[in-house]
């Protein structure tokens, strides 16, 4: 019994001893597979300062300068109807006439009570010369019923003057939505009015700025922009009225263009308009490679004694060769020209000579 003791610890001695020797293998093994990051190799760019100056393409839309449903002020039935679409109309010209016999009818008794009330009131102020015999209260009650007459009567005349449509102002007829028998009114049921009428002698052309560029709007000048309907000719139109708020679904603010069409732009051709941008301080630029952009956050990598440092940015405008960024950058930082994710902070770099100039 003795012996089988002495080789059972026989045995647990020489399990601890191998147990002892494990960490050292398992040390030996992570110092080889610990070795150093390789160092990422990438062109340098230098970030620069200069004055903005560029050109974005934005796109637009052309609209008339006026443009309205023309609904008739009383209800009545189209006698007829003078214009159709397309046809060309000068502000108060007949566009169409209306019958409201309902209307003639009030007309005609509003005429009748007047005609009594004035005859009342003659009456009474003859009958009034003879001292006593009519108060001062019953003529001004005969007074007040002529005035109130005359005044429904005035009222129904100048309804009467509504069954004559006009047009409101120069343009031209670009929809007809009712014939002669059609009942006609105020609200007609909301089918938009009998005609529309558009002024196309202007136009607005609306743009929506994205909101980077809401803040360099240039309210006053005169921008350049073309239509697919006329190729190789260029259009310009003023900048008049600036929005002042941006949508908060679009992210855009929207510009308004006066533009006069010159008998080849319609409403409703959409416009590619070469938007100017401009800053009143220089702004910072880098190749636009030289951004990584994340779900997170927008990034470039400067590198400073070998090492990557990432410097958060936000985008201004871009162009070809360079991007405009904010961020803690100064000009003459050298940044990695085409900047890649797989690089942490901290990370070993080396820049690739510039190439030399042929």
């Amino acid at each position: 019994m003795t012996r089988i003791r002495t080789l059972v610890g026989a045995f647990a001695l020489a399990a601890a001893a191998c147990g002892r020797g494990t960490p050292d293998s398992t040390n030996a093994t992570g110092a080889k597979g610990a070795q150093a990051k390789p160092a990422v190799t990438g062109d340098p760019a230098v970030v620069s300062r200069s004055s903005l100056d560029a050109v974005q393409h934005l796109q637009g839309e052309l609209t008339p300068f006026q443009a309205v449903d023309v609904y008739a002020r009383v209800a009545g039935y189209v006698r007829e109807i003078g214009v159709d679409r397309g046809s060309l109309v000068r502000g108060g010209d007949v566009i169409a006439r209306l019958d409201a016999p309902e209307l003639a009818q009030q007309r005609t008794e509003a005429q009748a009570r007047l005609l009594s009330s004035i005859q009342t009131a003659q009456r009474l102020h003859a009958a009034a010369r003879t001292e006593g015999a009519v108060s001062a209260h019953e003529l001004e009650i005969a007074d007040a019923a002529v005035r109130a007459d005359s005044a429904r009567t005035d009222a129904l005349r100048d309804m009467e003057s509504y069954l004559v449509v006009r047009a409101p102002f120069d343009g031209v007829v670009t929809e007809r939505r009712v014939h002669p028998g059609a009942l006609v009114g105020p609200s007609q049921g909301g089918s938009g009015g009998l005609v529309r009428v558009e002024d196309h002698s202007r136009l607005r052309l609306t743009v929506a700025v994205p909101e980077q560029l809401a803040g360099v709007a240039p309210a006053g000048r005169d921008v350049p922009f073309t239509v697919s309907a006329w190729p190789g000719e260029t259009f310009r139109g003023h900048v008049s009225r600036v929005s002042g708020t941006v949508d908060t679904h679009t992210r855009t603010m929207a510009v308004e263009l006066d533009v006069a069409s010159g008998g080849k732009l319609t409403p409703g051709m959409y416009g590619d308009v070469a938007w100017p941008v401009s800053r009143r301080s220089p702004s910072l630029f880098v190749p636009p490679g030289a951004i990584v952009q994340t779900t997170a956050r927008s990034y470039v990598i400067r590198v400073r004694g070998g090492k990557a440092e990432l410097v958060n940015v936000s985008r201004g405008v871009a162009g070809a060769d360079l991007a405009e960024v904010f961020g803690a950058l100064a000009p003459g930082d050298t940044v990695l020209k085409r900047g890649v994710e797989d690089v942490a902070e901290g990370d070993a770099i080396t820049l690739r000579p510039p190439a030399k100039s042929k």
